[in-house]
């Protein structure tokens, strides 16, 4: 049982942790996805603009499949759970999955933010909030031309709309709000720059360095004078 179990892990971590992005930046000679000297991918917007839209929106598509296939019975079943294990084996191997994208082995452990493969794993287990969520995410990132904002506010919904709706309508998968409360405070840490940010905690922009157009030249008499 325990080697059928890391086995599983292993599998759904590996999965998570292919660079599909990059992979695909390098196949069709594109310049890099990654944040040149960080550890993560550039924003959205940028990778739309080194794949085309095409490719974006193929990379997003597989990124949310890596969430699906997690936790699917496919592999679940390697692990071979009991009935009374299912539900946490397979709560961990999406959040696995999530943190192999965020932090792949074939990356230096570098990776994405992980929003693609968390909504794979939410709209598996619990589509309903997690409809909701994409809703809020949607409106918010077209309110402020960014999916950032979207991204930790629908972290923060998430966890409400699932309490909402399994106590009035699903209780039987009350054992789900562990994998959302772990992915939904995962989302928040990998955007903690930017949620800093949004509470006015983030670093400030420094002043632009003046103009060298703007300075008097050596040979200006009002340099060494001064203008009256």
């Amino acid at each position: 049982m325990t080697q059928q179990l890391v086995s599983y892990f292993l599998a759904v971590y590996l999965i998570g942790s292919i660079p599909v992005g990059d992979l695909l930046a390098r196949l069709f000679h594109r310049e890099s996805v990654l944040k040149p000297g960080e550890w993560t991918t550039k924003d959205s917007g940028d990778v739309f603009r080194i794949l085309g839209m095409k490719l974006g929106l193929l990379v997003t598509v597989l990124d949310i499949l890596k969430g699906w296939l997690a936790i699917s019975p496919l592999l679940v079943n390697l692990a071979r759970p009991t009935p009374d294990q299912a539900v946490w084996v397979m709560c961990l191997g999406g959040v696995l999955a999530v943190f192999g994208h965020c932090h792949s082995i074939f990356l230096g452990f570098r990776g994405g933010k992980g929003l693609a493969p968390t909504a794979g794993v939410l709209f598996t287990i619990l589509p309903v909030p997690a409809f909701v969520s994409f809703l809020f995410w949607a409106a918010i990132s077209f309110w402020g031309l960014s999916v950032r904002p979207g991204a930790v506010s629908a972290a923060g919904v998430m966890p409400i709309a699932s309490i909402l709706y399994i106590y009035f309508i699903a209780p039987e998968k009350l054992d789900f709000l562990y994998v959302v409360a772990a992915l939904s405070i995962f989302t928040m840490w990998e955007y903690r720059v930017n949620l800093l940010s949004y509470m006015g905690f983030g670093a400030t922009t420094p002043p632009p360095p003046p103009n060298p157009a703007s300075q008097p030249s050596e040979s200006d008499p009002s340099a060494s004078t001064g203008s009256k």
